[in-house]
């Protein structure tokens, strides 16, 4: 063999002990690999730190099957991290303070993407604050996303794209603080839920080109802001949205294309802009196998909005609206406003009724309050008591009158026992002469 030969393998192999030399996370203070070649990091002591890297002193060794860290103060994940870690199935962040997720840190994707036999892996997240999850940060062959009740500050654009093989991504009680656009990018999913948690703003294309192949579901989130297109989501078999607080929802906000039916329920909505459903359809070969498919509206509260707010794709959707609560009190311009709507629905629309105290349907309060005679009823009530009032004043005052010219009349009784009424008096004078008794 040739000196050049011996020499490259001589390197190869200095390589090889110097990396067998150098010490892995394995041998950080808060860090160890048990029998299955996980490494755990559990953080004791205060402040204390934990870094992932792919190469060099106290790398993640490429026997790697799982990533478990819990307590520690700050942890973060440089680029390309787990790229190589063929044996990885899991990734697990629990109670840490402080998470950093670098570009490309949780990119794995070491099998061909054509082949779907092989695995992906898990990425869980609890109870952390996540200070930045970079642009293509999570990349992939992976399993299930799950990051549940976190502090998220900032999501970068593509944050979670080209993900293959992905089966559920669940977003559960996170406080958002920004979210930048197409934050989800190109991917296919089964199931996408949303539940819970605040979220100052969704910008538009939050999730951009995403494929949901069986649930959508967004529940009990309170969110500031749904921009135009926020959502834009294709093949979905069912559409659930449902028990939201949201302030201003914008229109064309669910830019869908659906195989199934679409659920809006107990939601609060501030202000409903026009068009807010319009972005919603149903893919045409369905449509044309089985009809079209329902947008239902049911037992939801919106404060401001019109008929347009309500307009849909008439072409493959069906509209039923039961329980729309009008968060307005009730006035007969209002029922005037929707007098078209209420035609073309089987359900109800409601509005504040303050009398009651209570929401009734708008045609109830029509039928009982807004006729011709029925707006001007009570002008005639109280047209009425005024003129009962007069009538009152005018009796009292002959009454009264009568009876003070009864206590003017005098009774007299003369000598003879009869009595006289006078209503004059006649004052005689007579005068009293002195009496003589001259003889």
């Amino acid at each position: 063999m040739r000196w050049s030969t011996w020499w490259q393998v001589l390197l190869v192999l200095q390589g090889s002990l110097a990396q067998s030399i150098t010490p892995t996370v394995c041998d950080d203070e808060f860090c160890r690999c048990d029998a299955f070649t996980r490494v755990i990091c559990n953080c004791t002591k205060a402040y204390a730190e934990v870094t992932l890297r792919p190469d060099g002193a106290y790398r993640v060794p490429s026997t790697c099957t799982g990533i478990i860290i819990d307590g520690c103060a700050r942890v973060s994940f440089l680029p390309d991290t787990i790229r190589n870690l063929i044996q990885l199935r899991n990734v697990e962040i629990r109670n840490v303070q402080h998470v950093i997720i670098n570009e490309r840190a949780l990119s794995w994707s070491p099998f061909p993407r054509e082949n779907d036999i092989n695995p992906g892996i898990r990425i869980i997240i609890n109870n952390c604050t996540i200070d930045d999850i970079a642009s293509h940060a999570i990349q992939g062959r992976v399993n299930d996303i799950i990051i549940s009740n976190n502090k998220i500050k900032n999501m970068r654009p593509f944050s979670f794209s080209s993900l293959t093989g992905v089966k559920n991504i669940e977003l559960r009680e996170n406080d958002f603080e920004n979210i930048e656009i197409q934050a989800f990018k190109k991917f296919a999913t089964l199931n996408f839920l949303l539940n819970g948690g605040t979220i100052r703003t969704l910008p538009s294309r939050f999730l951009s080109d995403v494929e949901v192949t069986n649930l959508f579901h967004m529940e009990g989130v309170t969110v500031n802001y749904l921009y135009s297109s926020t959502f834009l989501v294709s093949a979905p078999k069912r559409v659930l949205i449902e028990n939201n607080n949201i302030v201003t929802l914008e229109g064309d906000a669910f830019h869908m294309v659906t195989r199934g039916p679409i659920t809006f329920r107990n939601n609060s909505v501030t202000n409903l802009s026009k068009g807010a459903f319009f972005g919603i359809t149903v893919d045409l070969e369905i449509s044309s196998v089985m009809g079209p498919q329902e947008l239902l509206i049911d037992n939801n509260t919106v404060t401001h909005l019109t008929p347009s707010s309500l307009i849909f794709n008439r072409t493959r959707l069906t509209q039923r609206i039961d329980g729309l609560n009008l968060n307005v009190s009730c006035t007969c311009e209002l029922t005037e406003e929707w007098r078209e709507l209420m035609k073309s629905q089987v359900g109800t629309i409601n509005c504040w009724y303050e009398l009651n105290n209570h929401y009734v349907s708008l045609p109830t309060y029509m039928d009982s309050r807004c006729g011709a005679f029925k707006q001007n009823f009570w002008i005639f009530v109280v047209i009425g008591v005024v003129l009962a009032l007069i009538c009152v004043a005018i009796i009292i005052f002959f009454v009264v009158r009568r009876e003070n010219e009864k206590k003017k009349k005098v009774q007299i009784v003369m000598p003879d026992g009869k009595t006289y009424r006078e209503t004059e008096f006649h004052i005689v004078v007579e005068r009293a002469e002195l009496l003589t008794t001259d003889l």
